[in-house]
């Protein structure tokens, strides 16, 4: 017995800490000078369906498309917050519509070998975004970071919000976040110099607290991570209250925190 109970010290040991308890996704921040344009931009050309919170919010899955009503935000290449990814049925023929909508295609269609086949738009307010044809999972695809070291980028958030660290059809280092209810939604990151993602058309990445929001701040606090604004009640024009705090992440990504009591999960 303590034979078997040195050997699996020294197993837990050489594994490391355990990973994080999963965090559901929860949202994304963009920053645009008009919220009601960028929202019928992204119902138009995405899917986004309207949610009844607010005019201002909408839904991708389970993950909801949030619009802050900021003039002068920088493009979102080149930040830590790079850009978001869509996953489309059949890309040749998504591109073509949104070339005809008036979108503005940054990278045609090409194929990445063994993953899938891809490109880039930009919308028309500065947040870069990938278009796939991944049939495993459509709509709301994948959040792509940038980081001068994405192995310590990987490891921050798996420390800090769980998720599966894996790879992306068997290629792309990748973070998956999986959680019942919910949509899944992967973390991809490049390497790169980047800036702060506040202030640019990416402003802020979320996850949703599955408990008291304020108890899992003091256990981020415990682990060494940076509290930008404590957590504090916030009101939406329609449906329950919720609670919010933000803290920065690994390369400066700018990372809100939800607590939504009395939804259920996926809500």
């Amino acid at each position: 017995m303590h034979r078997f109970a040195l050997a699996f010290t020294c197993f837990a040991m050489l594994a490391g800490p355990a990973a994080a308890q999963t965090w559901p996704y929860d949202h994304i921040h963009l920053a645009v000078p008009d919220p009601t344009a960028a929202g019928n931009w992204y119902e138009k050309n995405f899917g986004a369906k309207r949610n009844p919170e607010g005019p201002d919010r909408f839904m991708l899955g389970s993950a909801r498309l949030v619009f802050l009503k900021k003039a002068d935000a920088k493009p979102s290449k080149g930040s830590s917050v790079d850009h978001i990814g869509f996953s489309v049925p059949d890309l040749d023929a998504k591109i073509k519509e949104l070339e005809a909508a008036g979108v503005k295609i940054t990278e045609p269609v090409r194929e990445a070998p063994g993953v899938f086949k891809l490109a880039f738009v930009e919308d028309p307010w500065g947040t870069r975004i990938e278009v796939v044809q991944d049939p495993a999972l459509l709509g709301f695809h994948h959040i792509h970071l940038r980081s001068p070291d994405p192995e310590e980028t990987f490891k921050w958030f798996l420390a800090k919000f769980g998720g599966e660290r894996t790879k992306l059809k068997g290629k792309l280092d990748a973070l998956k976040y999986s959680s019942p209810g919910f949509s899944d939604v992967w973390v991809l990151v490049q390497r790169g110099e980047s800036e702060p993602s506040e202030g640019h058309a990416i402003d802020h990445i979320s996850w949703r607290s599955t408990g008291p929001l304020a108890k899992n701040v003091d256990g981020l606090r415990g682990q060494g991570v940076k509290v930008l604004v404590e957590p504090r009640p916030a009101t939406l024009v329609n449906g329950p209250g919720i609670v919010i705090a933000y803290v920065l992440g690994y390369a400066d990504v700018k990372i809100e925190l939800v607590e939504r009591p009395g939804l259920k999960p996926g809500e």
